[in-house]
Formats: structure tokens, C-alpha cells, sequence
């Protein structure tokens, strides 16, 4: 992780120094000079940071030097943040003009950053590294600043294997075989892939079906290359000469490509490509325009851990996403690895300890050989120490597990590292919410944007995305209707190698056994219900903490007034979590708390405030609009407050949730100001059991015809805009509200109460700026659709999945031709629903339905049969039919839906299966 931390450290001073902010102010004498060689330094160091990731895992002066190293760049990033956060106060301050605050930032009376004070500090800082970048007995190689994508360790691979120490493949042996075999692409040369994680045995796979007899007479040339790292084309060019064995020595560099497009023509070739990782689609097309020239059915397999490498090759098509091996299968493997050839089978109480030891493996062959094999020989009392307490050192014992995985980590960019190091900060099998991370991971600073016009929670995104697809983490919950991951989890092995990059940059504490040092960074701690406040504070006082993170449940949080969790805040010195550099903060299931101080205002630097389960909390802080970098608020489960300042003015919010206030007594979207924009940046909305809420406006008098009148006057004018970016919104019981207004870039929309939508068409339904045009979910619960069913769905044309809940509603059929794009139609209890209509028997409203996948229906007594409407949709995959009481059969028709999996059908009495 050193690597990692050092590269985002490194380019955060150089951001920070090179802002605008130091060229403005007075810099006592030497200071500038002090300041410009400091980012000469730093430019310098970063250079050598690839070369020093690689050789600490070898060398304990490399790893102390860049120990060294971290802690003058953590002061220097501290340093340079202050200034610019001081900064930040001046400009938000009332009354001041920008010129003013730069020049008042080191007047006398800021005892935190007098121009001498901050002067000797960058002198210091600047000294101190010119001294680590010279102490050193040790060469240090410079890369280029690209070059830290990628850490060059190649790995080297053969084509043998005995196939009988094989276990749990056969069929995936059998497909892959027979996608080698098959001659039926209208491509003279075609790709099949391997794809899964490290350990899986893709290369076991892919050398079985080298060496298979059919395979073997298939081709007239077979070629065996292991990629591994970098992907270098004459490399490559050279290694497959080599495979094909060509006598390249005496020949120029510049004569082989031409050499290897002659070896290739006109012959049925195999060429398996080990460890692929490239995923600059430019690179491959350079190698691909050389394979083309092979005869028809000539083969690349391609063996890989990143599903990204497949869109660079652009293959879509024969691709083999390797699983872990079922529970049996594991076993098997394990049996056969600790016996050997050894044919006495293992004890019940062996097999016990055996099989606690193959389910942490989760299945992974690599770890089950590995394992299996230090366990072989073994007496009963060694399997049950290693099983109890051995099992998390299995790296330090046996390598191969981690040194494989390793090698995924390397190929990570730096910020990618940084994030999945801090996933060590949480126990093994938790469940991530990726909102959160994401936040922590900006608050961090780990989240870096090239473009600014990124947003860095969609970078973030990307990042768990980049993740995922290399098996770092684990898919735990995805949203049904948007297909986006929101809960996910790391395999106990890649935990284990988080736990070992991140080393004591982040640690896990127990108050009664662990503890930190000045190393620690980040710490997450398993708070006892007999701590003392004694107990967290002198662990504290050591520590150099940026994150502090309570994993601990309700029945300990409460024990510490607020004046004893101040007592825990002072002792961070360089918390991230805490005073001027806070950047992400939740205060969580504290009932002592019963307002917060008006202080929190002057925490500029904050991107995140989640409060939740504080049920004695009245009020919050006045003057919350001074967080102009605030972009994410949840307030949830707050049941006495009964204020909130403002908030339609924070212009950097990007989310806003508010839960379960109902003792919220007015509108918490109200607006001080009708010249400011309302909401400019927010993107997700979520409103739910604020009961006494009655509008989106002070002014209750303003009635909500004219609310519309005048909004579409402001869109018209070009004026402002309300909610302008506004695109997921989620309002649930909120009984006195009877209105809400367009939401003109809402993609994602559910509403309980649809009175609320009704004004929006009744005012002017045709109006250029009507809502809903880019709406792809709509869900609604509760009350009439039929006044204004027809032109919503001719305003919503781009709708994707739709819901209906308890709606009171006579029929569908007048305008669902608009919905060509629906894929997902869900509807349950909308009372006077008919879904056989007599106008339209052959359901010629519904023939645009052609993208249909999903279809759900649930109480309908009336209905004993699938009306005809639904046989237009012949693409449906899944059918969900429940609580009919009169549904007695499905149609035959219904068998020519070649694409529809088994229907379900639950809770129909009458049904005849």
C-alpha cells in the first residue's frame, strides 16, 4: 500500500502547492523558494515510488526509507490543507471580498498560520525531504508517473500439466475443448476467453486443452505464450517465435512482425495467450493485425483476471467466466492434496477440522492446494492449531495464495489500491454499502478526477466497478430495477491480502487487546461495553488518526455524553473525521445528544454529515449554508427535531435524505431567497415519514396552481431553475403534502401519493419544459391514475420498468403504445383494474411492447386467464403471476415464448399446473 499511499499523498501536495491560493498571498522571505523546491522534491520522489513498491516486499531499508518518507509527506499535505482551508474560511466569511481574505490569511491575529509560522514549517518540510531523498544506500529507478498503473513482475507459465491431479473441471474442460474445435465463426481467426479470479486454475484449463489429443491433431500450429504484466507487442512477437520455434537470433527486431505474419499464413493455428492484461484496446489491434492471417478455425485463447481485458480485445462471444469449485468438488481436491498417493482415508475428527478448513477456501483450488499441502503429514493437533489460529498467517507460512493475488493488486492504479486497502478498516464478511465507501473514499482524498467536470462519486462508481471485475470485491445486493450495485463484499482471501498491503496504515482494534501506533492512520475499533473512557483516550493519544470508525453496536455509543466524546475528538491530531480538515462525519444512535453546535457551520471542508437514531436531537446548526462543499446529507430516524436551517442553497449538495422527522413542523426545502438557485446541484431526493411537512415553500398561502403558473414562467425566462439536475427522487409518507414540482432530468421516480403528480398536468400538461421526458423507473402507490394515465405515459416514452401499487385504476390500455422501451411491468392490487379490455381484444395497444422482459401481477381475483394481449410480447423471459384466486390455466400459446424461463406462479388455488 506504501505505493499507493505516497502516490495520492505526493499528488495532493502538488496540488495544493501549485494552487492559485500561494501565488496570491505574502510568503515571508524565502519562503516562495522554500515552496518551489519542496514540489521539485516531490516531483522527483514520485518518480521513484514505482521501483520502491516493488523492492520493499524484499528489503526492510526500502520499506523503512519509505516509512520516512510518509510521515513528511502526511506533515507537508497537513500543512498545505490548513492554508488552504484558512483560505476558505476567509472567502465564506460575511463581508469580504476575495482580495481581503488573501490578504488578511496571515495577519497576526490567525495564530494558526502566521507568514513566519508557515514559512519555518515549509522550510522544515522541504529539508526533510531533500534528506530522505539523498539518505539512501540503495538504488532507486525512475519511472515515468503512467508507469505506476502497471508494476512489472513478470510470472512465467508452460503448457504441461497432469491431468489427473485435476479435479472438479471436467466439464469446463469439455466446453472449452469443444469452443476450440468449433469451426462454425465466419472469422478466419476467433478469441475464446477464461475469465475468473486468481486461484480458479484458468491456466490449468487453458494448458488441458493444449494438450488434449483432439486439440492437438485440430491444429497444424500451437503456440504457448504467458503475457503476465506489461503488454509489450515486440515482446510478444518475439516469445511467440519462440513458441513456434523459429530461430530469431540472428534476425532484426524490425524483421520479425513481417516474420510472423509468414509463420502464420495460411495455417490452422492455436495460440494460447496466459495471464492477459492489457486493456488498451490500441495495443492489442497492433498484435491482432498480425494473427489475422491464419486459416479458417485457427484459435487465440485468452486466460484472464480482467473482465476489462475483454472489451479491449473486443470479444463478446466465447467467453468462460471460470466458478469456484462446488462444495464436494473441494473436498475431493483437499482429500487427494494432504493424502498424496496415500490411500488410508482420514479420521472423523480430521474430516471435521478438514472440512471447516476447505469452506474458508470458498471454493478456490489454489487455496485448497495450498492449504492441503502444509497440512500434509500432519498430526490432528497441528490441523486443529492451524484451523483456530493459523489460518489468517497461511500467507506468511505458504506464500503462493498471497503472491497470486498479489500480483492482481500490483496491476491496480494507485487510487484503486488506496481503496481496497481501506476495505482492511472493516471485518471480515461485512457488508459494504458502496454509497458510504464511496464517501470515505473521497474524504480520504483517494478519489482523484483529471476532468473537472467528473464528478468524483461517478469516478468512485467506476472505481468499485474496476473492483468487481477483478474479483477484489464481491456483488452482494443489486438494484431490480436500475441494474446498479449497491451492497457488495471482499472474499476472505482478498481481505487477507487487504490486511497485508495496508499493514499498519489501517488496523482494526480491539480496546482490550489491540492497540496503534504512530504509523496508524486509519483505525476502525471494536468498542467493549466495559471500556472506559480512559481506556480509548491514552489509545488515542499516540496515534496520528485521519479516520475513526466505531464498529461497535448501540448498548456502547451511548455511555459518552457529548462532552465525553469531545474529550475523544481532542485527542486527534490529524483526523479527517474531526475539526478544520473534516471531510466526512456521522454521529450515530446517541440519545445523550440534543443539539450540535453551531460550529459545524464553519466545517468547510465537509462532504458528508449523516445523522441517525439521535431521538432526543431538537436542532441542528444555524447556518448550515456556509458548507459549500457539503454533497451528501442524511438526516434519518431523528424524531424530536423539529428544525432545520435552509438547505435549498448548498450549492455543492448532490444527495439529500431525510427520514422519519416527524417532528419537522415546516418545510425543510424552503428557500430564504428567490434570486438564489433552489437545489443546483442535487441529484438524489429522498423524502419519507415527515408527517407534519405540508409544502416545498414557506408561503403555505400560495396555492399550487399558481406555484406551477409561476414556475413555468421561471423556465421560460431562463431565470433559474428548480432541482435542474435533479435525477432520483423518493418520496414515502408524507400525508399533508399534495404537490410536488417538475423535476425536468428525473430518471428515477416513486411516488405514494399520486394526487401529488396531478397539478403538474392540470396546469399546463403540454407545456415544452412538462416533466418525466427522460423518466426510465417510474413507481406509484395510492390513489387515482385515471385522469392522468394517458398523458403520463405519453410524457414518460422512455420508460424502462414501471410499478403499480394500489392504484385505483380502470385499465392500461390507452397509451401504453408510448412505451416501446419498457422492459419491466410490475402491478399488484390496483383496485377496478381490468386487464381484458373489450375495445381492444387483440391488444393492438400493446404490440409496441416489444422490449417487455419482466412481467409481474399479483391480486387480480377476476381474472381466470392470460388475456391476449400479453402473446405480443414474445419476448418475455420472466412471467410472476401471484394471489390470482380465479387464474385455472396458462395458455398453449404461451409455449412459443422460445425466451421465457419457467413461469411463477404462487398462491393461485384454482391453478392447474
Amino acid at each position: 500500500m506504501a505505493e499507493a499511499v505516497l502516490f495520492t499523498l505526493t499528488n495532493d501536495i502538488l496540488k495544493l502547492a501549485g494552487s492559485n491560493i500561494f501565488s496570491k498571498i505574502q510568503l515571508a522571505r524565502g519562503a516562495r523558494d522554500d515552496l518551489n523546491r519542496l514540489k521539485y522534491t516531490v516531483k522527483t520522489i514520485q518518480t521513484m515510488l514505482l521501483d520502491a513498491e516493488k523492492k520493499q516486499w524484499n528489503s526492510e531499508q526500502v520499506k523503512l526509507w519509505l516509512m520516512r518518507l510518509k510521515d513528511v509527506l502526511y506533515d507537508a499535505q497537513d500543512l498545505l490543507d490548513d492554508v488552504a482551508t484558512e483560505d476558505l474560511r476567509r472567502k465564506v466569511a460575511p463581508g469580504n471580498k476575495m482580495s481581503k481574505a488573501v490578504r488578511l490569511f496571515f495577519s497576526k491575529s490567525n495564530q494558526l498560520a502566521q507568514p513566519y509560522k508557515v514559512a519555518k514549517r515549509i522550510h522544515e518540510i522541504r529539508k526533510k525531504l531533500d534528506w530522505i531523498a539523498k539518505d539512501r544506500d540503495f538504488r532507486l529507478e525512475e519511472h515515468r508517473i503512467e508507469a505506476t498503473v502497471a508494476i512489472v513482475r513478470r510470472r512465467t507459465t508452460d503448457s504441461f500439466v497432469r491431468k489427473e491431479e485435476i479435479i472438479g473441471r471436467q466439464s469446463d474442460e469439455r466446453e472449452i475443448i469443444k469452443s476450440l474445435l468449433d469451426s462454425s465463426s465466419e472469422e478466419s481467426v476467433s478469441i475464446v476467453s477464461i475469465v475468473g479470479m486468481g486461484g480458479l486454475g484458468k491456466t490449468t484449463l487453458a494448458r488441458l486443452a493444449y494438450n488434449d489429443d483432439k486439440v492437438r491433431n485440430y491444429f497444424e500450429l500451437k503456440m504457448w505464450v504467458c503475457v503476465s504484466d506489461v503488454f509489450d507487442r515486440d515482446f510478444l512477437i518475439k516469445e511467440i517465435l519462440k513458441s513456434a520455434r523459429e530461430d530469431i537470433d540472428k534476425k532484426r527486431e524490425g524483421e520479425l512482425p513481417e516474420l510472423l505474419r509468414k509463420v502464420l499464413d495460411g495455417k490452422k493455428y492455436l495460440l494460447v495467450l496466459d495471464d492477459l492484461w492489457n486493456e488498451d484496446r490500441g495495443k492489442w489491434s497492433e498484435l491482432q493485425s498480425l494473427l489475422m492471417d491464419g486459416s479458417l478455425g485457427s484459435k487465440i485463447l485468452v486466460t484472464t483476471r480482467n473482465q476489462s481485458m475483454l472489451e479491449a480485445i473486443g470479444t463478446k462471444s466465447g467467453i468462460f467466466d471460470l466458478k469456484v469449485l462446488p462444495k464436494d468438488k473441494s473436498w475431493d481436491l483437499f482429500k487427494k492434496t494432504v493424502l498424496g498417493d496415500g490411500k488410508e482415508p482420514l479420521n472423523q475428527k480430521l474430516e471435521e477440522i478438514g472440512q471447516d478448513i476447505v469452506k474458508k477456501c470458498a471454493g478456490v483450488p489454489l487455496a485448497i492446494k495450498t492449504i492441503g499441502n502444509l497440512l500434509y503429514a500432519k498430526r490432528e493437533k497441528e490441523w486443529l492449531y492451524f484451523k483456530d489460529r493459523e489460518f489468517s498467517k497461511i500467507d506468511t507460512l505458504n506464500p503462493e495464495i498471497m503472491e497470486v493475488l498479489k500480483i492482481s493488486y500490483d496491476h491496480l492504479q494507485p487510487g484503486l489500491k488506496h481503496c481496497f486497502a481501506y476495505c482492511a478498516l472493516f471485518p471480515k464478511d461485512y457488508v459494504f454499502d458502496k454509497e458510504t465507501m464511496i464517501q470515505l473514499w473521497m474524504a480520504q482524498g483517494f478519489i482523484e478526477s483529471l476532468d473537472e467536470n467528473e464528478e468524483l462519486e461517478e469516478i468512485g462508481d467506476d472505481y468499485v466497478s474496476d473492483l468487481l471485475r477483478g474479483s477484489f470485491l464481491e456483488v452482494e445486493e443489486v438494484n431490480p430495477y436500475t441494474g446498479k450495485v449497491e451492497m457488495f463484499k471482499m472474499h476472505d482471501l482478498m481481505h487477507d491480502l487487504a490486511l497485508k498491503v495496508a499493514g499498519n496504515e489501517c488496523k482494526m482494534v480491539n480496546l482490550n487487546k489491540g492497540s496503534l501506533n504512530e504509523d496508524t492512520r486509519h483505525a476502525s475499533f471494536a468498542l467493549q461495553p466495559f471500556s472506559s473512557l480512559q481506556e480509548v483516550t491514552s489509545l488515542l493519544e499516540a496515534a496520528n488518526l485521519r479516520t475513526f470508525v466505531s464498529l461497535e453496536e448501540r448498548s456502547y455509543v451511548e455511555k459518552f455524553s457529548p462532552n465525553k466524546c469531545h474529550q475523544i475528538f481532542s485527542k486527534f491530531r490529524h483526523c479527517r473525521i474531526q475539526l478544520k480538515q473534516l471531510r466526512f462525519l456521522e454521529i450515530c444512535e446517541n440519545n445523550s445528544i440534543k443539539s450540535l453546535p453551531d460550529s459545524i457551520a464553519d466545517l468547510l471542508n465537509l462532504q458528508t454529515l449523516k445523522i441517525s437514531r439521535c431521538e432526543e436531537l431538537k436542532a441542528l446548526p444555524k447556518d448550515l449554508r456556509k458548507l459549500i462543499n457539503l454533497r451528501h446529507l442524511g438526516i434519518n430516524n431523528c424524531e424530536s427535531l423539529g428544525s432545520l436551517s435552509c438547505l435549498s442553497e448548498l450549492s455543492s449538495l448532490r444527495t439529500l435524505s431525510l427520514r422519519s422527522l416527524n417532528a419537522l413542523d415546516f418545510d425543510p426545502l424552503q428557500q430564504s431567497s428567490t434570486t438564489r438557485p433552489f437545489f443546483p446541484s442535487l441529484e438524489s431526493l429522498i423524502l419519507a415519514s415527515c408527517r407534519k411537512v405540508k409544502g416545498w415553500w414557506r408561503r403555505r398561502q400560495v396555492r399550487r396552481r399558481q406555484v406551477m403558473i409561476a414556475y413555468q414562467k421561471h423556465q421560460s425566462n431562463n431565470s433559474r431553475l428548480f432541482f435542474p439536475k435533479l435525477r432520483f427522487v423518493d418520496i414515502k409518507d408524507y400525508p399533508s403534502l399534495n404537490f410536488v414540482p417538475p423535476f425536468p432530468q428525473v430518471e428515477y421516480l416513486e411516488i405514494d401519493n399520486i394526487t401529488m403528480l396531478e397539478q403538474q398536468f392540470l396546469a399546463n400538461p403540454n407545456h415544452p419544459s412538462a416533466p418525466f421526458s427522460k423518466l426510465k423507473h417510474l413507481h406509484l402507490r395510492y390513489g387515482s391514475l385515471e385522469p392522468i394515465l394517458e398523458t403520463l405515459l405519453r410524457l414518460a416514452n422512455n420508460l424502462e420498468s414501471m410499478r403499480l401499487y394500489n392504484c385505483n385504476l380502470k385499465g392500461l390500455f390507452h397509451g401504453m403504445q408510448h412505451l416501446s422501451s419498457l422492459q419491466e411491468l410490475d402491478i399488484r392490487s390496483c383496485e377496478g383494474l381490468n386487464l381484458v379490455c373489450q375495445e381492444d381484444e387483440q391488444g393492438i395497444q400493446w404490440q409496441f411492447l416489444t422490449k417487455l422482459r419482466g412481467l409481474k401481477i399479483a391480486n387480480y381475483n377476476d381474472w381466470e386467464a392470460l388475456p391476449e394481449w400479453i402473446r405480443h410480447a414474445t419476448n418475455l423471459q420472466s412471467l410472476e403471476i401471484s394471489y390470482c384466486r380465479k387464474l385455472r390455466s396458462l395458455p398453449e400459446w404461451i409455449k412459443n415464448f422460445s425466451l421465457l424461463e419457467e413461469p411463477v406462479i404462487y398462491d393461485c388455488p384454482r391453478f392447474n399446473r
